[in-house]
């Protein structure tokens, strides 16, 4: 379902689409470009909106830190989870629009999340510009050990069986591992409980534990919990295998092949305060991008289980409205309310 096209609608997804675009064309015709010539001229900031440890916070660390040595400032990173990545995707939107604050950004945070909380205390259209999209972030399907299954056919028979006394976990109501695992426990009638937590560490924590049963996660954040034995993958989410779990088949492959299983769960970018000055988002833009361009940087993202992007502004704003109703749909398939 999306949503009606009436005027006020389609005026602010032109502003979405249009903002960097329109900001980072006219850079160099703003009086102020030559004075943002010597930018940065003081420390910067990366503000993850989950907790250490995960997925993001892993991309993001190693890009701040070859951002930082091309800009010629330090970069730390800081942790400000909450609500879904809504607490740190604010606290970007408040800062200062001086170049010196970026975020970490996901499809989930920006999208799903502002599409089932109208409450948020930021407006994608109007409070944050896009910068770079770092990486596209596929998931695999992990559940404890201890849960006596080998293969997916196992576990959606065991779903059937356990009726209603496994849990799984995932970031957020409404983001990928949430969505997905609902999906599989409605077809099975197996009445899974939910767990929502503050980011994926803590989530892989109490997988380990047996606290949760089974969650979607990003491969680099639960590869370690396989290699000791922990934690066993049964599948992989998108249309293809993923480059360093060859032995790992997709959803697709076993014959689950709803949309929510084929679609690409998530990707992870870059963004910063409305109103940074233009010739400051070009800058960061073009920045970010080689970073990830790097071979060091790139070899390391594909072994993480990621692909690498480094987009522009402009193709970062493009992906984003063009996930917008493909997520629409997939919340609405789910049941939730969207507004």
């Amino acid at each position: 379902m999306t949503p009606p096209s009436d005027t006020p609608s389609r005026a602010a997804s032109r502003r979405r689409f249009h903002r960097a675009a329109a900001g980072l064309l006219a850079a160099s015709a703003l009086p102020g470009a030559r004075a943002q010539s010597d930018w940065p001229r003081a420390p910067m900031r990366l503000i993850v909106p989950y907790a250490p440890g995960g997925v993001t916070d892993l991309l993001m660390r190693l890009l701040a830190r070859h951002a930082a040595e091309r800009l010629g400032q330090p970069m730390p990173v800081e942790n400000r989870a909450g609500s879904g990545g809504v607490v740190g995707t604010a606290a970007v939107a408040r800062a200062a629009p001086d170049g010196l604050t970026v975020g970490a950004a996901g499809s989930s945070a920006l999208i799903a999340t502002p599409m089932l909380n109208p409450q948020i205390p930021f407006s994608v259209a109007n409070d944050l510009a896009f910068v770079s999209l770092s990486a596209v972030v596929p998931m695999v399907l992990a559940v404890n050990a201890a849960v006596p299954v080998n293969t997916l056919a196992e576990l959606l028979r065991h779903m059937k069986a356990q009726r209603g006394r496994l849990s799984y976990g995932s970031t957020a109501v409404g983001h990928y591992g949430h969505v997905a695992l609902m999906a599989m426990s409605d077809a099975q009638d197996a009445a899974m409980v939910h767990a929502p937590y503050k980011g994926e560490s803590p989530l892989v924590q109490d997988l380990v534990s047996g606290q949760i049963q089974l969650a979607f996660l990003a491969p680099s954040t639960v590869r370690p919990m396989v290699e000791s034995g922990k934690v066993r993958l049964l599948a992989c989410s998108g249309l293809k295998r993923l480059r360093p779990l060859p032995a790992v088949p997709t959803l697709i492959e076993q014959g689950l092949d709803a949309p929510v299983f084929r679609m690409n769960p998530g990707w992870l970018g870059i963004i910063a305060p409305a109103r940074t000055p233009a010739p400051v988002l070009q800058r960061l833009s073009g920045e970010f991008a080689a970073v990830v361009r790097q071979p060091e940087v790139s070899d390391q993202i594909v072994q993480w289980g990621m692909e690498p992007v480094g987009s522009t502004a402009e193709a970062f704003a493009a992906t984003y409205e063009a996930e917008r109703p493909v997520w629409r749909d997939l919340l609405t398939r789910a049941g939730l309310e969207v507004r």
